[in-house]
């Protein structure tokens, strides 16, 4: 389901339906189980919210990139959303507009306001941090699009996308268990018991997060 290759995937409107982190927040959650490989009746369907991106969430093993983003309207609302690693989506027809949007995360740093389009999905809640309290996600997402905002704040939004991208390539070292990276010339760089160097780009890709929120530099 999470990559759209499930008996339903072809019954999903990706029509996107502009609504509000905190709108769907407040949908009750469905009484009924999911079938097996089916969807329920609005997990077929496309959303487009506007969105604060704050981080990433927790570390996930499937590769998937895993945020947490807030409504611009009240920050306090809080919802998950994941970008699916496109090798995961072989056979399916989408893979093309997850590689698309991992590579405009890569460009953005947290706090960047963006709009983003995914299709519903009910998780299972299991203490998920910034997940919504109903466990509505949007999963997979199929489009990410930093606003501009006018002014100073576009100016800004390109310095931190700019400052983003230009340490994309820059080599930490990924702690395998934890999921967590770390920066040249810090405690653990190379040193934990299970781990890769890769570019902090590539990390990210991986679920990685940075040691203490920092972003390597």
């Amino acid at each position: 389901m999470k990559v759209l290759i499930d008996d339903d995937s072809g019954r999903v409107d990706f029509g996107p339906r502009p609504t509000t982190i905190s709108a769907l927040s407040a949908i009750p959650e469905p009484r009924a189980e999911r079938p097996q490989r089916r969807r329920l009746p609005l997990e077929r369907r496309t959303f487009r919210v506007r969105a604060i991106v704050l981080g990433p969430g927790a570390n996930e093993d499937d590769g998937d990139i895993h945020l947490i983003i807030a409504d611009p309207a009240d920050r306090s609302v809080t919802m998950i959303a994941e970008v699916p690693d496109s090798a995961c989506a072989l056979g399916g027809s989408h893979g093309a507009a997850y590689a698309a949007a991992r590579r405009v995360l890569d460009r953005i740093a947290p706090g960047t306001e963006v709009e983003l389009e995914g299709v519903a999905f009910w998780d299972r809640k299991h203490g998920q941090s910034g997940m919504a309290p109903n466990g509505i996600e949007l999963h997979p997402v199929l489009k990410v699009t930093p606003v501009e905002k006018p002014g100073g704040d576009t100016a800004a939004a390109s310095r931190r996308a700019a400052t983003s991208a230009d340490t994309s390539n820059v080599r930490v070292w990924l702690n395998l268990r934890s999921r967590v990276y770390h920066c040249r010339g810090s405690r653990y760089f190379g040193r934990t018991t299970r781990g890769e160097y890769l570019t902090q780009a590539d990390a990210r890709r991986r679920g990685g997060r940075p040691s203490g929120g920092n972003p390597c530099r």
